[in-house]
């Protein structure tokens, strides 16, 4: 599918709680083959925007679409068999998982038989088992963590951790790939890892949109960057434009006034 028509796109995003506006009619389009970063203070409305894109909350206004289709009143789920998946701040792995296991959650959805049967004894959950598997040790490989394959996620520290919540949501061959603060407790060499990883996963068929506070992160890995301030866009450009804009300045640093 080409670029240009494989954007994940919303017009007019309007969400409210209680009166209170959260996001305030939105426009974004995040392409594919391109790395987006996703800014703003805290309370900006950065994950209440991922929310409306994975459908985890129902905007009041606008429209949302990925390549030409509307995702309006789809669920979350309907939304990952499109290929539209996404981590969270705080890394969700089962303990009782080992890290493969917890890879092979993420890959269930492309097989018929799906997760739990795939581990009756019929031949059919065996072979999509041994499908999986293969899947997994693949995308574990790629993330270099192969020998973390057949630990518990208690051994692992926290950078691995976040790496192994990617290799899961890679692993079903996304064509959107939201992170939410993927930089989220790590230390300086657990972030040159995560960098390197996310610039090794990018591809011209994959949109990738990175929520995330680590400034230095953001601006060496992403190709466009979108400002968002109290739930209205402040900006939207490269990361030098980014850098240079007064209102961005102003959001990040306080006017002079100030």
């Amino acid at each position: 599918m080409h670029a240009q028509t494989s954007a994940l796109t919303g017009r007019g995003i309007s969400l409210s709680f209680g009166g209170i506006k959260v996001l305030r009619g939105l426009d974004v389009e995040f392409r594919a083959g391109e790395i987006t970063g996703l800014i703003g203070p805290n309370g900006a409305g950065k994950t209440s925007l991922f929310n409306c894109l994975t459908g985890a909350y129902n905007p009041q206004g606008g429209t949302i679409t990925y390549a030409g289709h509307p995702l309006n009143g789809l669920p979350p789920a309907a939304r990952a068999k499109l290929g539209i998946l996404r981590s969270f701040q705080t890394v969700a792995l089962c303990p009782d998982l080992t890290v493969l296991e917890n890879v092979m959650v993420g890959v269930a959805r492309n097989y018929h038989a799906g997760w739990l049967n795939a581990f009756l004894p019929l031949s059919r959950g065996n072979r999509e088992y041994a499908e999986m598997q293969s899947a997994a040790e693949r995308a574990l490989a790629e993330l270099g963590l192969r020998d973390t394959a057949h630990l518990l996620p208690g051994q692992l520290p926290p950078g691995m951790l976040r790496l192994v919540e990617i290799a899961r949501a890679i692993v079903g061959r996304p064509s959107v790939l939201l992170l939410d603060e993927p930089a989220a407790g790590l230390n300086n060499a657990e972030t040159r890892d995560l960098t390197r990883t996310l610039r090794a996963i990018a591809s011209p068929d994959l949109v990738m949109v990175v929520v995330e506070h680590d400034m230095d992160l953001v601006m060496s890995i992403c190709n466009r960057i979108y400002v968002l301030n109290f739930g209205e866009l402040v900006a939207c450009g490269t990361p030098d434009e980014i850098r240079q804009n007064p209102d961005v300045v102003r959001i990040y640093l306080g006017s002079d006034d100030d």
